[in-house]
């Protein structure tokens, strides 16, 4: 079942950086599901060590606009897994992301679903228990609202699985085994009415199998 309510996400300064990214640090135009799906987690207080416990759970992403605005930093980024292994290199960031997000419950195995527990944790904050900001991605990228809204634009774009899409965007990110992190083909649509967009827009958290 589908929460009629979806959910938007404001997010001021944001990167989410491919994984053949090298030296020069570009960013994907929007988050990968498996990222979405992290913050979620975070919302909910549910620690890294128990991710897999609302895996198969289904999501659809869209925004409303790409990201106008784009900027471009210096900093020292880290190479490889050696904490100390860090140099500097450019990197770009996208500003004023506002995404719109939808769940469902799919195989998602626990009851309630992750789909019943992000809407009721909205509804009643103080019944969370978790601590520190709420970030999309990296912990710098600090999340400015996350709410329940019932009136999202008209039109969106969505983010589309399709096997022969442009972006390669995980949908499950092992973090002490990498060859476990599952990545999914998406394109990005047209601008879309919201009951079409949903009808394609549809990913499982962990991948189909």
């Amino acid at each position: 079942m589908t929460d009629e309510l979806p959910i938007r996400v404001e997010v001021p300064v944001c990167a989410f950086r491919p994984y053949a990214s090298r030296e020069y640090q570009d960013t994907f135009p929007v988050p990968p599901p498996a990222t979405v799906y992290g913050m979620l987690l975070a919302l909910l207080g549910i620690p890294r060590e128990k991710m897999a416990q609302h895996r198969g759970a289904e999501i659809a992403l869209a925004v409303a606009n790409m990201p106008e605005r784009r900027s471009r930093v210096f900093r020292k980024l880290r190479r490889g897994a050696d904490l100390e292994d860090t140099r500097p290199d450019y990197q770009d960031l996208l500003m004023d992301l506002t995404l719109w997000v939808w769940l469902r419950k799919g195989a998602d195995p626990n009851e309630p679903p992750l789909s019943a527990r992000i809407p009721a944790a909205l509804a009643d904050p103080a019944a969370v228990a978790r601590h520190g900001g709420l970030s999309l991605g990296e912990s710098s990228y600090l999340v400015d609202v996350v709410s329940t809204d019932r009136s999202p634009p008209d039109r969106l774009i969505f983010l589309v699985p399709d096997e022969r899409g442009f972006y390669a965007l995980p949908v499950w990110v092992d973090h002490m085994v990498h060859a476990n992190t599952v990545l999914g083909r998406f394109r990005l649509s047209e601008p879309l009415a919201v009951a079409d967009g949903l009808a394609s827009g549809w990913t499982r958290i962990g991948g189909t199998s």
